[in-house]
């Protein structure tokens, strides 16, 4: 899935649970939905050079809390030949201040690692202050 499709998934789902919430009476609140890494040989990409701390920090935040299953596997498009990585995971980060919601596949260490994926600096930024 590419990151367009995977926020308009989560937008689907977001909004029958808060429709759910608002008959049963509680407050929601409305957060952006921003899927980083799901990336698609289709669509071009932004390269470069995260630092080590980010990715120190990253593989932090992936294994604290919740992992969520996803709708199936991902294989690796970049990769050549018989031994492409793939993942069926993906996590959930919540930036409360900004009211965002970020959504990223356990590829995302593959993609930064060996294709070179630079997230955006907004990600970076966020992932570096949680």
């Amino acid at each position: 899935m590419k990151n367009h499709e995977v926020e308009q998934e989560h937008l689907e789902m977001q909004k029958k649970f808060n429709q759910h919430f608002l008959e049963e009476g509680y407050a929601i609140e409305d957060f952006k939905f921003v899927a980083v890494g799901y990336l698609d040989s289709s669509e071009p990409f932004e390269r470069g050079e995260v630092s080590n701390a980010f990715l120190t920090k990253l593989n932090i935040l992936w294994s604290e809390g919740l992992v969520l299953g996803s709708a199936g596997c991902h294989v690796c498009e970049f990769c050549e030949g018989d031994n492409k990585a793939t993942s069926s995971s993906e996590k959930e980060l919540i930036d409360r201040e900004n009211k965002i919601k970020y959504f990223f596949p356990k590829m995302i260490f593959h993609y930064i690692e060996i294709h070179k994926f630079k997230p955006s600096n907004e990600f970076i930024a966020f992932v570096m202050r949680s």
